[in-house]
């Protein structure tokens, strides 16, 4: 679908086409209302969702990251054949055997594989073998991980251990591309209110601490573990249907709610409806519509060519 095209709906929504949003209403009551094609309704408390406070202004990180769910468009053009990645020898190119893209297509479907629960990260799989095997001479690798239970720094203690050697040693990688807020979460979540969140299923955010810690973990995987972890990603978004929950995107300059989504450029909007939208005229609705669009638009431009210089750094 041509990017620049948006379809203007009178003063509430705006709609285009082949969305599985057939309407979208934002109310004053701080609530955003979605009724999906299948005639599903649902309603989103905007204190809730991801906020971009000055989207002007964060060009000043490797990629911009929203997080945004794959999207119906997206999962079904992808390949069908879960070999594809049977043969490669780090998660990045694994997963991007047939996800395509670039950072935010890796990062955004292993949040989606994480918050679904088709990606566990206790699995069987990703428990490390007890061994009282010692390298001579001792590895920094070993020293970092001796103490985890899983391939991927599992336990909040550990996995907080490792992110404050990274940011001690300057090698935080692609983890200073993540908002804040999951950061945030992530270093201020102890093991028993991470525990509390486990039990009652609060999927959505311990999967924002858990793609930190998968990312933490990523070079110290092995062949197995590399291929659960793709083959879990890859089911997860073959399983996308017009079910799920979109994402939407609150763009706080604008007074604007995005449902967004992933293409194989990056981030796709599907629709943009305005907090003040009765106060509008359809000219200034239009044009605010071309403004967002232009930003998500250099928005991907920003990500593929930031993503081709750190290609040789992080990802082969």
């Amino acid at each position: 679908m041509n990017r620049k095209c948006l379809v203007l709906i009178l003063s509430a929504f705006v709609l285009v086409a082949k969305s599985q949003v057939s309407e979208m209403n934002w109310k004053l009551d701080y609530q955003i209302y979605l009724k999906l094609a299948n005639d599903s309704n649902y309603t989103y408390d905007i204190k809730n969702v991801f906020h971009v406070t000055n989207s002007k202004q964060e060009f000043s990180t490797d990629y911009i990251f929203y997080p945004v769910n794959p999207g119906l468009e997206y999962s079904a053009n992808l390949p069908k054949d879960t070999l594809i990645h049977s043969n490669q020898k780090t998660l990045w190119s694994s997963l991007n055997a047939y996800l395509g893209g670039g950072w935010i297509h890796f990062t955004n479907c292993i949040a989606y594989a994480l918050e679904t629960q088709k990606l566990n990260l206790q699995a069987p799989l990703m428990i490390r073998p007890d061994s009282d095997w010692k390298p001579n001479p001792m590895t920094d690798s070993y020293k970092r991980t001796k103490n985890w239970t899983y391939y991927i720094p599992y336990e909040q203690k550990n996995a907080q251990k490792e992110y404050n050697r990274r940011l001690s040693s300057g090698t935080t990688g692609d983890l200073k591309s993540l908002p804040d807020s999951y950061l945030t979460l992530f270093m201020e979540t102890s093991q028993k209110e991470y525990n509390k969140l486990k039990k009652e299923g609060k999927n959505n955010i311990l999967a924002k601490i858990d793609l930190v810690k998968v990312i933490l973990g990523a070079n110290y995987l092995g062949d197995a573990q590399i291929k659960y972890i793709s083959s879990a990603v890859f089911e997860s978004i073959m399983s996308y249907s017009s079910n799920n929950l979109p994402s939407i995107i609150v763009f706080d300059e604008f007074d604007a709610a995005a449902v967004m989504s992933l293409d194989p450029d990056g981030y796709k909007i599907d629709k943009i409806v305005y907090k003040s939208s009765a106060n509008l005229t359809d000219m200034e609705i239009t044009s605010r519509n071309t403004e967002i669009e232009s930003i998500i638009t250099k928005i991907n431009e920003y990500n593929q060519n930031s993503f081709k210089k750190q290609l040789g750094n992080y990802y082969k």
